[in-house]
């Protein structure tokens, strides 16, 4: 049986009601931020959040990686402190550079009435028609994205109405969001120049990140 909170589209996928969305990213290290996007998709659309680290990207291939172990250790800690976040190991099992398309592919013929939800920032929005195998992605997701603020509601609401004609068969929902100026690499840096990290990651990442010498 897979650990508790690990979420595996292969198995164990029937005790598992309910939608859920995915959420994501190197998690490199999980943040505050994070966690808040996935607290927002629950409270709001009522839905569990599977947090799913990426082997490697295409664009981050310069970043400094932690361990793939320690990155899955990381949200476990999560997941044990929030009983609607699960995670996955999916993509990173997979290996090599990944596609979005690759993974909802994988949820779907495990449960092809479950609706799979994916959530992205605004950011990735502007770009999401050129991401891999664009159409089959959107017709088969239903995509929700963060907006921080009026200005940016008017902007993602523009672009989904452009998608919207573009792919008539995308479904593209927001999901309102507090400003929070908190990245990864940041975080990275500041732990390599020996400044805090108070505040931008739960207590329980910061002593792991500490005990395990991460980012150093």
């Amino acid at each position: 049986m897979p650990a508790k909170n690990k979420f595996d589209s292969f198995y164990d996928i029937d005790s598992r009601k309910g939608d859920i969305a995915i959420l994501g990213g190197s998690f490199n290290p999980i943040h505050n931020g994070h966690i808040a996007m996935a607290e927002a998709a629950h409270r709001q659309l009522g839905l569990d959040v599977v947090l799913m680290p990426n082997k490697t990207t295409y664009y981050k291939e310069n970043d400094v990686f932690a361990p793939d172990e320690d990155r899955i250790n990381m949200l476990k800690l999560v997941a044990e402190e929030k009983g609607y976040i699960f995670y996955s190991d999916l993509e990173i099992e997979r290996g090599g550079v990944t596609h979005t398309i690759d993974t909802i592919r994988n949820f779907k013929s495990a449960d092809p009435e479950r609706t799979v939800y994916f959530i992205i920032g605004g950011d990735s929005l502007e770009w999401i028609d050129k991401w891999v195998e664009a159409e089959d992605l959107l017709s088969m997701t239903h995509f929700i994205t963060a907006v921080r603020g009026e200005t940016d509601r008017e902007k993602s609401r523009a672009i989904i109405h452009r998608l919207s004609i573009q792919y008539p068969d995308s479904n593209i929902s927001l999901l309102d969001m507090e400003e929070i100026a908190i990245s990864s690499s940041d975080i990275r840096r500041r732990i390599s120049e020996n400044e805090s990290i108070d505040g931008l990651v739960p207590d329980s990442i910061k002593d792991y990140i500490k005990k395990n010498r991460l980012y150093v």
